[in-house]
């Protein structure tokens, strides 16, 4: 409350009793209680007469900053964890289309290299080819296990190094 400049409001006995009561309670003089009353109502856009309403706008600003925070989590959710969840799940579907096609050339070349082996050396391209089988989808299962047990240690919400988030990836 400034000093230099001073007006005078007139009061019903009974709100000058209450307001007397009230800033003694919290140990401040009535001039500065009544004013600090003003600016709470004017600040909040308060009609101080109107005690249902006011509690009923009191109620909404809080739910509307509660939706706001809410919001706000997922909008950072989204930035952070689903766009980065869709980062990898693009990189991966990328790389295993290039997978698939140089797949498919590597197959044709195989099969034309094939047709020149006489019977003996076909049988051991054979058995190479299926020890080569069973080794990649070891260390696909493998991969899969420690990148799921790494997610269930980290659990939702948990951050990891990004030294950390790259599992099996140097086999």
């Amino acid at each position: 409350m400034s000093s230099e400049l001073r007006k005078r409001v007139t009061l019903d006995n009974n709100a000058h009793r209450k307001a007397e009561a009230a800033a003694a309670e919290v140990g401040a003089s009535l001039g500065v209680y009544a004013s600090a009353a003003v600016e709470y109502f004017a600040a909040r856009g308060l009609d101080p007469r109107e005690t249902e309403a006011r509690e009923g706008q009191l109620i909404m600003q809080q739910i509307k900053k509660l939706g706001d925070r809410v919001f706000g989590f997922l909008q950072e959710q989204e930035r952070t964890l689903l766009t980065a969840m869709l980062e990898e799940m693009l990189r991966t579907r990328l790389t295993l289309e290039r997978v698939l096609r140089l797949n498919e050339i590597l197959v044709n070349n195989l099969n034309s290299q094939l047709e020149t082996l006489n019977a003996d050396q076909l049988q051991r391209q054979q058995q190479a080819l299926k020890v080569l089988r069973q080794r990649n989808e070891e260390a696909v299962e493998k991969q899969v296990r420690e990148a799921l047990e790494a997610a269930q240690k980290a659990g939702p919400g948990k951050r990891m190094k990004a030294t950390e988030n790259l599992v099996g990836q140097g086999q």
